[in-house]
């Protein structure tokens, strides 16, 4: 598997361009790939997709990522029984910098026909958090209408907003068999390039 690092402000996947995060430190193609992966995929299933980005810092170090696991099919079953979606994609990414505990940043694309604001997401997440003594921390949201003349504008802008997850700062902390990020298994076969 590859690992270059990107550095300019426009990555080209999937036949167009993405604008993406890069500043100071690149962003890693092999995390980067997919992620866009998942959300093209969602923006090809769906005329609105809804994109929420937020962080989680645990109380101590993990050597794998069992508990972002644990935490994420929590979220993920609520997610789908509440809004009756079966499309539920979320990418995460384990970063460790000065802090002896390793903090994950996570971004959930839903179908916005189902899903317009995070109010109830936030109170789920913030259930499960105080269940495993994490700290949340909410980033931002993007409603992307295929149906606005601002579609691509937005579009855009969640894609630079959740590229930050690929960022080569605070990667790599962990043991050889512990993975740097993951993702759902959602539209698993409309992925392409991944």
């Amino acid at each position: 598997m590859s690992r270059h690092v990107h550095h300019g402000d426009w990555y080209w996947f999937d036949n167009r361009a993405w604008r993406v995060n890069a500043r100071v430190s690149g962003l890693l193609t092999h995390i980067l790939r997919p992620m866009l992966a998942l959300f093209a995929a969602m923006l090809n299933a769906h005329s609105k997709v809804f994109v929420y980005r937020f962080d989680l810092h645990i109380p101590e170090h993990t050597a794998d990522n069992k508990v972002i696991g644990d935490f994420l099919r929590r979220l993920n079953k609520r997610i789908k029984v509440h809004y009756k979606t079966h499309d539920v994609a979320y990418f995460w990414v384990r970063e460790q910098e000065r802090s002896k505990q390793q903090h994950y940043h996570i971004a959930l694309i839903l179908d916005g026909h189902k899903v317009r604001h995070p109010y109830q997401i936030n109170l789920w997440i913030r259930r499960y958090s105080e269940f495993f003594d994490f700290k949340p921390h909410y980033s931002g949201y993007h409603n992307v209408r295929r149906d606005r003349p601002e579609y691509e504008t937005i579009k855009l802008a969640a894609c630079y907003h959740i590229s930050y997850l690929a960022k080569t700062r605070g990667k790599g902390y962990r043991s050889a068999q512990t993975k740097d990020f993951g993702h759902s298994r959602a539209l698993k076969l409309k992925l392409k390039g991944a």
